[in-house]
């Protein structure tokens, strides 16, 4: 009779059944899940780098997700959580924003904009000699007079301060 890897058996030891039941696991924990490793898709025997099925497609998405969101994190300077897995979700960082990364082909309309107008920009302001200023680009929407304002991120430290000098902040130079 073969025996159920979950339920003691009444004819063995405790220890006998914890063997038995973590037999193949890599010290304490679980053994590593594959899906998420190297090497051939199972459902269509490719290399999972290039392979076209949307379990493949979906979990390169969520890789790509978590690197821009902790490139996000360090270039906007928030400190990391004690335990690492708190920073998958942006609702956990510590900080006084609220934060959402978003990353892919869904963004691309929107850095189309924002470097079309970084483009006019720096045209015209390399003609009149304030190139050094760092740009934001205003989105208004029809049918609201709330705007979207957006910049790089590697300026959001000298567009900070510029716009809390327009606020009438003083800084020390």
């Amino acid at each position: 009779m073969k025996k159920n890897n979950t339920e003691w058996q009444p004819d063995e030891t405790f220890s006998d059944y914890k063997k038995r039941k973590h037999a193949g696991w890599s010290g304490t924990g679980q053994p590593n899940s594959q899906t998420a490793g190297r090497g051939k898709c199972k459902n269509t025997n490719t290399e999972k780098h290039k392979c076209k099925c949307r379990t493949c497609i979906n979990r390169r998405n969520q890789a790509k997700g978590k690197r821009k969101q902790n490139l996000a994190k360090k270039k906007l300077g928030i400190e990391a959580n004690k335990f690492y897995g708190a920073d998958a979700h942006e609702e956990n960082w510590r900080t006084g924003l609220r934060v959402e990364v978003k990353a892919g082909k869904q963004v691309n309309p929107l850095a189309t904009v924002f470097y079309k107008s970084k483009a006019q920009s720096d045209a015209s302001h390399k003609a009149i000699g304030t190139g050094s200023k760092p740009f934001i680009q205003v989105s208004m929407p029809d049918n609201s007079t709330k705007g979207i304002v957006s910049f790089e991120i590697d300026d959001v430290e000298n567009v900070a301060v510029e716009i809390l000098k327009n606020f009438g902040y003083q800084f020390n130079d």
